[in-house]
């Protein structure tokens, strides 16, 4: 595992990797042996990284954005990568050239003063298996500069992935991903703050009665701090990108900005992910799971998990009794996380058995339909 250089305040996000994982437990057959490896291992290419700035036109004008990007290269050199400066990207080659040939896309929100490498171990592996990958920083929200959340970042979050997206798909000659991003392969991720900014891409919708209660002066939390007509207008439009075929929410919170009738509304797969010892957005996990249940959705609960199972920083930010190991959580978290965007972004692989209860990853792992 990465060793962090400096540890900061990071609420809802950050990164890590790790090549090693329990043996797998299930399955009795050669070819589901050969998923599970296929699922746990490292895919056939190098993973290369980069950084690039993106400006986009908000409606309250310009915003800058930092972009992380993972993508599958024949490279077997490049730049060492230190990510933000924190955390070692292992066998990772900064500005190597991408592959050849055109692949699946996948988009990140990071969680609540986190950055656009709040996963990488997971991004790292799905690099490996030819999926190219677009992570921002959502500026004014990052462990660099986040102040208290107020109501433009709710807007803000899934705008910026919705302008990565249309970068990474339309981007200009001689970017990484000119020619090489699919439009018809497009999945997505969030953590924390991160599903929430999920949901909202997802289609879910806000609950008016909460929009009205922050215009009032009757709620005063975050969300409502800033609320004014143009925010809230911007809030009941929606967010739904419908290029985006499946969603992979780890450890979301926020369920009352949308109530179950909102997140009822989410129309592409989603695969929500919760630990069992999760301190942060634990109390939202079923209300969630709940509501998501209309559609095409799966719960995956990580026995032992944590709220940052999900991250590098499993086991360092968080310090609960009866933590699965950093490695144990990374394992499980990369297999089914690139199941479900095989199984629903037009992958190669039927990751089918992993969803519906006929095998496992490990015994800490519970699939729910």
């Amino acid at each position: 595992m990465r060793a962090p250089v400096v540890l900061l305040p990071i609420a809802a996000a950050c990164a890590g990797s790790s090549k090693a994982g329990p043996a797998a437990g299930g399955a009795d057959s050669a070819a589901e042996l050969d998923l599970l490896s296929a699922l746990r291992g490292p895919g056939p290419w190098s993973v290369g990284y980069r950084t690039e700035e993106l400006t986009w036109q908000a409606p309250d004008g310009p915003r800058a954005l930092r972009v992380a990007l993972w993508y599958p290269t024949d490279a077997t050199s490049g730049e060492p990568v230190r990510y933000n400066g924190l955390l070692e990207g292992e066998g990772v080659l900064g500005g190597a050239e991408p592959a050849d040939g055109t692949f699946p896309l996948h988009v990140y929100s990071h969680g609540h003063q986190g950055f656009a490498e709040a996963s990488a171990f997971l991004f790292e592996h799905f690099a490996s298996h030819g999926v190219l990958v677009a992570a921002p920083d959502h500026t004014g929200n990052t462990t660099f500069d986040s102040p208290d959340r107020q109501t433009p970042i709710y807007v803000q979050r899934p705008s910026d992935v919705s302008a990565v997206l249309d970068h990474a798909l339309d981007p200009p000659a001689g970017h990484p991903f000119a020619g090489r991003a699919d439009p018809g392969r497009v999945t997505a991720s969030g953590h924390s703050f991160g599903g929430y900014t999920l949901h909202a891409l997802g289609g879910a919708t806000y609950d008016e009665t909460l929009i009205g209660q922050c215009l009032s002066g009757e709620d005063t939390s975050a969300y409502c701090t800033g609320m004014d007509e143009g925010w809230a207008e911007a809030l009941r439009g929606g967010f739904r990108d419908d290029r985006i075929r499946a969603l992979l929410s780890m450890a979301p919170g926020d369920y009352r900005l949308f109530g179950a009738p909102g997140l009822a509304q989410i129309g592409a797969p989603i695969l929500h992910m919760t630990g069992s010892l999760d301190p942060q957005t634990g109390d939202d996990a079923e209300p969630i799971w709940a509501a998501l249940q209309g559609g095409e959705a799966r719960r995956l609960s990580i026995t032992g998990g944590g709220h940052m199972t999900f991250t590098d920083f499993s086991g360092v930010l968080e310090s609960i009794e009866g933590l699965m190991p950093a490695d144990e959580g990374f394992d499980i978290v990369r297999a089914y996380g690139l199941g479900w965007i095989e199984l629903h972004g037009g992958g190669a692989l039927d990751a089918r058995p992993l969803f519906d209860g006929e095998l496992e990853v490990s015994p800490a792992a519970t699939v729910l339909r």
